[in-house]
């Protein structure tokens, strides 16, 4: 989704930017939205669905091979629809391996980017996720101290959430419309579950959900890696509407990677206010982020992926060096390809620049001593570490930083709080890091820099030339 998009594409962004900005949308995040870093055997990080991810620990659980569910939309549902008629289990058993796998899988894993760029969307106040985990949550609570979650249900005597959002919501509100993993018994598993919650939330919306779904009627909806079946979605559009879908006056924004064929026809025909963007959800995500970047700050460089030009200077920019920890690996890609945009020659990032089989410390050292920056990324997930390849990288660099004449160190804040920094217990302290305090701090909250960033590197890198 670049500048070079369609007309017709571009008019959509225009309209979803101009509603953002009147405050009228409500972002509904589907399963392929969220993926988590994780581990191969090899040590190798790569990112996963979160739904897959959880098929993969209940095939590994009872033994039913996942290959035949791998690769469709909402892999989970479907893998649990086959493993209850398969082996005859109890759903409920199913649900409480669902809700462990998910607190193992999520406990210590970092904020999905994408979510943390959906969340500084400062004009976004209600969510609703089609997910059970509490990712969203947090990626809320991280710009937003007030927000709160909140969960439909049907089987009150385990729900422990409110169902319904209260009238005048304190803070940034998070809904997840098929249930909380946190109820252990009361989120959708399979199709079957998802039926009932829409059934349920259409037959009890005067007494139970009267504000959440008040808020959906009366907004547009932004579906973001929903990928719904033909049915689900067509239930969903109708229940968020007052009106007939032909002749309603919301919109909806439908952000889709593999939709139902089905469902998209149905729409073009049957719901003209309805505008589809093409392409990944997360490549949605980003460039939606870039374009509400650029608007808050109109004078800075232009957002990323606008252009699929590479700066002039490129080729004889400065090659920076990124470290970081690896809970902070989403974060320091999008800083990595910003850093490229923004004329960088070459970075330096984990894996993508060490070719395999070579020894890391030999291959980092050479790199420290080698590049024109070194960008460390300072955040409370970094400071919580006792022991990282990151603090070794941050202690070469600061020895070298006394052999260079000029600027070498670009500490970059990359919490989204602007007081976190002094919440620090080790950075700032340990290993000669207080020296970053003492440069001037780049800022980049969630792997976006702010307008002041942009322009420092910016210039930095315009006027750099490699000898």
């Amino acid at each position: 989704m670049t500048a070079t998009a369609t007309p017709d594409i571009e008019d959509n962004w225009f309209s979803l930017i101009e509603e953002i900005k009147a405050g009228t949308v409500i972002p509904v995040i589907g399963p392929d939205l969220v993926e988590i870093e994780v581990s191969d055997a090899s040590g190798a990080v790569h990112s996963e669905r979160l739904d897959v991810l959880i098929a993969e620990d209940l095939s590994q659980r009872y033994g039913l091979p996942l290959a035949a569910q791998r690769d469709q939309a909402w892999v989970l549902h479907e893998y649990v629809a086959w493993l209850m008629s398969s082996l005859q289990i109890n759903p409920d058993r199913i649900r409480r391996s669902v809700a462990s796998a998910l607190a193992r899988l999520t406990s210590t894993s970092a904020i999905p980017l994408p979510l943390q760029q959906l969340a500084a969307i400062d004009d976004f106040s209600v969510f609703v996720s089609l997910s059970c985990d509490d990712l969203l949550l947090r990626a809320l609570q991280a710009v937003d101290a007030r927000a709160e979650a909140f969960a439909y249900g049907i089987r009150s005597d385990t729900n422990g959430r409110e169902v319904d959002i209260p009238a005048t919501p304190a803070g940034k509100i998070s809904y997840q419309l098929l249930g909380s993993a946190e109820n252990r018994l009361d989120f959708a598993i399979h199709e079957g579950d998802v039926l009932e919650y829409l059934f349920r939330l259409q037959s009890e919306q005067a007494r139970r959900v009267r504000n959440i779904l008040g808020s959906l009627r009366a907004s547009n909806l932004l579906l973001i890696g929903c990928s719904l079946p033909d049915w689900a979605g067509r239930s969903l559009l109708r229940l968020a509407n007052n009106d007939s879908l032909q002749t309603k006056s919301t919109l909806e924004f439908l952000a889709e990677n593999d939709g139902d064929p089905a469902l998209t026809t149905f729409i073009t025909r049957f719901s003209p206010n309805s505008l589809v963007f093409p392409g990944s959800a997360s490549d949605f995500v980003a460039e939606l982020s870039r374009r509400w970047q650029a608007i808050q700050h109109p004078g800075k460089p232009m957002p990323r992926g606008a252009s699929a030009a590479r700066p002039a200077a490129a080729a004889d920019g400065p090659l920076v060096f990124v470290s970081y920890a690896r809970e902070n690996s989403a974060a320091a890609r999008a800083i990595a390809d910003r850093l490229l945009e923004l004329g960088a020659g070459d970075v330096w990032l984990d894996k993508k620049k060490l070719r395999g089989g070579d020894d890391w410390s030999t291959r980092i050292d050479q790199a420290i001593a080698e590049c024109d920056y070194f960008l460390p990324l300072l955040s409370s997930e970094a400071d919580q570490r006792r022991e990282g390849v990151f603090w070794e990288e941050w202690a070469s660099a600061l020895s070298r930083a006394r052999r260079v004449a000029d600027t070498f160190l670009l500490p970059t804040l990359i919490d989204a709080d602007p007081g976190s920094r002094a919440h620090y217990q080790r950075i700032g302290r340990e290993n000669g890091s207080e020296r970053f305090f003492q440069l001037h701090l780049l800022r980049a909250p969630a792997g976006v820099f702010d307008a002041s960033a942009e322009d420092d590197l910016g210039s930095r890198f315009t006027v750099f030339r490699r000898s």
